[in-house]
Formats: structure tokens, sequence, C-alpha cells
């Protein structure tokens, strides 16, 4: 009888810690689906930093790969130039707590970092998680922002289009302050293969890297190629965020650009008052014209 009760404990011990197992590797990535097509993977677990000696470079809670309907991936994770950027990232870069600067941008300064937290809802329709912005620069690390992305699939004839709501909130009774400055917040960081100027930038107004930097388009289109194919990915800004249409950042070489309200002065997220930012990503095939991106804007921007 005692027998049988430690055998039945054990096994249920093992049955606990296996699906503890799974659970983990499940939450390692977690990915939007068309079908058996992965539209993007969002990154819940810690990836340890490429450069074993340079570990704060160390990253959870961001999105890579972003893949194209045929499978093209547009995104870069760790680029070997710039191991700070991954993906889809938020992260400011000018923050003040206290007086004190935090900047979550550029780990190796070591003064910020943003890290997932939880994943609340997972499915191949809608992804919803919440992240932390942990300032560094006290005597200990503290949660300066809480953070909860809300991303959904848009379905489309002929791109991956995905929604993502992102909403911070203080963590403690006190604001948050973002200082001027020339880039940071919504990161998208292109693919490998476009390191060192191969990659073409267009805006919603036809400007280009030089002419399109730090103006307010509606959405900004990032391209190249990719396996010997034209690919690439856009990225829409909604109406209704702050300070809209947000000034851009257009890097002048490397592959990426930002959303970046604070091009446009100082301002602050404040206790009680959460900070709601809205984007539409596209990711596709070909050179996307402007008109199906003035479409695709359109249609978003009649959304509320």
């Amino acid at each position: 009888m005692r027998t049988g009760w430690v055998v039945g404990a054990v096994v249920m011990v093992w049955f606990l810690c296996m699906v503890a197992s799974v659970r983990s590797a499940e939450q390692y990535t977690v990915s939007l689906k068309v079908e058996d097509r992965v539209v993007l993977t969002y990154n819940a677990r810690y990836i340890p930093s490429p450069d074993v000696n340079a570990p704060w470079f160390g990253r959870s809670g961001f999105i890579h790969p972003v893949c194209t309907p045929g499978g093209r991936v547009v995104t870069d994770g760790f680029p070997v130039d710039h191991l700070h950027q991954h993906g889809l990232m938020f992260a400011w870069t000018t923050a003040r707590i206290d007086g004190r600067e935090v900047d979550f941008w550029n780990s190796a300064k070591q003064q910020g970092r943003v890290e997932h937290a939880e994943t609340v809802r997972s499915d191949n329709e809608t992804l919803v998680v919440r992240l932390r912005h942990i300032d560094e620069t006290g005597e200990e690390p503290t949660v300066a922002l809480r953070e909860t992305w809300r991303i959904t699939r848009v379905p489309h004839t002929s791109m991956h289009v995905f929604d993502l709501v992102s909403v911070q909130t203080c963590a403690a009774d006190r604001p948050v302050l973002m200082e001027q400055y020339h880039y940071g917040g919504m990161c998208v960081r292109g693919a490998a293969a476009w390191i060192k100027d191969i990659a073409t930038m267009v805006t919603s107004e036809g400007n280009g890297r030089a002419d399109g930097n730090h103006t307010r388009p509606r959405w900004v289109a990032m391209y190249g190629a990719v396996d010997g194919a034209v690919c690439g990915i856009a990225a829409l800004s909604h109406p209704d965020d702050f300070r809209a249409p947000q000034p851009v950042r257009l890097h002048p070489t490397m592959p990426y650009f930002c959303f970046t309200p604070m091009v446009s002065g100082d301002f602050r997220i404040e206790p009680g008052k959460p900070y709601v930012s809205r984007y539409r990503f596209a990711a596709f095939d070909g050179e996307v014209k402007p008109e199906q991106l003035n479409a695709l804007w359109r249609q978003y921007a009649a959304t509320r």
C-alpha cells in the first residue's frame, strides 16, 4: 500500500516536471501563423549574448523573425554590427528617472534593459505579452515601466500583416521623462543581408534615407534582396499615436528605422496615464507599391 503511494507520487512529480518543461519550451518562442507559415515569432525567454565577453547584450521580449508569405526573413536578431538591436523592439534612449539618465536602448551602457515578464494569451491570431523596463542605475535594479503588447494578425491576400498595440505605464508613483533625442522608441531592424546600405528605404511622402530622416510620414518601407529575391517590411503609425504622425529615424547606412516622438521635444510618461502606441507591420515579397501601403494605412487609420 505504502509502496504504491510512493510510486504514484513519483509518477505525479515526473508528470508535473514534464508539463513544466513543455510549458517552458513553448514559451521560448511564440509564433503567429497563417496555416503552417510563420508570420512572426516573439522571443519570450532570455537569449544570451552571442559575445560571451559582452553578456549585457542578452535579451528577451522582442519579435524576430518576421517572415514574408514566401518564407523570407526580413528582420534580424543580434546583428553583428549592432548587437543591441533586435528585430522589432521598443526601447527608450534618453529616459530620466529621479534625475538619473537611463538608456534602455544601448545595452553596453548597462543603465537599463527591457525583458519579457509574462505571456497572457497565445494562439494563431493573437498574442498578448507583458514586458518590464528595468532601471539599473539605482542601488538595485527596479522596474520603471510596465508594458503590455497585444499583437494581432490581420488577414491579407498578398502580405503578412499584423498590428501591435503597446501600453506602457509607470511602475512607481513617479514620472519617467523622455528627453529630446534623435532616435529611440519602436524600432525595426532589417534583414541580415541588408547590412551596409544595401536596403532601400522609402516613406509615404516618397522620401529616402537622406531626405526622410526626422520627417513625419504615415509609413516607412524597407526592402532589398534576401536569398536572391527582393522582399521587405513596412511599418505604419496610427493617427491616434502621441504626436502623430510621429517623426522617424532612418539610419543613413544600417538597415533600421524607428518611430521616435522625442525628436519633437521632451515628454513624460505620468503615473496613472498609460502611454499607448499603435503600429501596423506588413512583410512582403517583391517591391511593394506605394498605393498598396497607402490603402493599408487608410484601412488601419479607420480602426480604433
